[in-house]
């Protein structure tokens, strides 16, 4: 009798572990496939959105695109912008369906002169206004940090004359990568810009992707990441410090700089371009373009 019940003891411990080891063999690891967890160890959350609302929150994010430097230049009479066109409208164009924000180029949206014309579609979580001079104006800040870690899931575009890019600019405008008059700035101007990534639609089928700390010597990467990061939703992320980036892709190191960076509190943006600096426009391409992005996610370290 004391037999029976002790292989039925084993039986049920046999189980018992069995169904404890198989969840945990399905928790590990996060396939990008899938979003990872909110919770970062080792991280304090300071801001994120999951879009998981129809609506936009405004507490969080201005949907459009350097609309204080282009109000200004518009004023003064510049037309262009670095050499580059202005857009004829900056507001963003974009919907929000089953917890996916959608950037979004149509063939007649945002609003241009012609369709192979330039177009942006972006949310930024700061802008400013200038008043009569550039010495004159407001910060209209939602959310800007010093140095952590900047996390993405998105789907980019594809398509010749497209990119996709999630950056991280500097909030006073005067230390931002154009100067007030539209000049872009070279290195030796200051540390201004992070790109944790840029990614022409050109280059979605060799997997090619931007990585840039704008201005300086060493920090512009092209990396072959080994996958069309417009086939399918992958994690993007960089861990800012005061000495250097860690670019990260699906959890993965991909590009690590050591040197300066940026000296003060950075804003994020999402963008859509249509521009010929990533290539001549496909004059049949077919509309609309879609940059889709799941979640931004914003931490610090946690104090030790």
């Amino acid at each position: 009798m004391k037999t029976m019940k002790t292989i039925f003891r084993l039986l049920i411990v046999t189980v018992f572990c069995t169904v404890i080891f198989s969840k945990l063999e399905a928790a590990e690891p996060v396939s990008p496939e899938s979003a990872p967890p909110l919770e970062k160890p080792g991280w304090k959350l300071t801001f994120h959105d999951e879009f998981d609302e129809p609506l936009l929150n405004d507490l969080y994010w201005y949907p459009a695109y350097r609309t204080g430097r282009v109000d200004y230049l518009k004023r003064i009479g510049t037309k262009v912008i670095g050499g580059a066109k202005m857009y004829h409208n900056s507001n963003a164009y974009y919907k929000i369906e089953n917890g996916i924000l959608k950037l979004i180029i149509d063939e007649n949206m945002p609003p241009r002169l012609k369709k192979e014309d330039p177009a942006v579609s972006c949310l930024m979580t700061s802008d400013h206004r200038f008043g009569e001079t550039t010495k004159d104006y407001q910060l209209l800040e939602k959310f800007a940090q010093k140095y952590g870690w900047f996390e993405t899931r998105c789907k980019t575009v594809t398509g010749s004359g497209l990119y996709s890019a999630f950056w991280l600019h500097q909030t006073d405008p005067l230390d931002q990568e154009y100067t007030a008059d539209g000049r872009r700035k070279q290195v030796g101007d200051g540390v201004v810009e992070i790109d944790i990534f840029e990614q022409l639609g050109k280059d979605t089928k060799a997997g090619l992707n931007l990585f840039n700390i704008h201005f300086t010597k060493h920090a512009h990467y092209t990396l072959p990441m080994g996958f069309d990061p417009s086939e399918d939703f992958h994690v993007y992320a960089a861990n800012w410090k005061e000495d250097g980036l860690d670019w990260y892709v699906d959890g993965k190191v991909i590009q690590s700089y050591k040197g300066e960076t940026p000296k003060k509190k950075m804003f994020v943006l999402l963008a859509l371009f249509q521009l010929p600096w990533s290539g001549k426009l496909d004059p049949n391409l077919s509309y609309p373009k879609t940059f889709e992005v799941d979640y931004v996610r914003v931490y610090l370290p946690e104090e030790k």
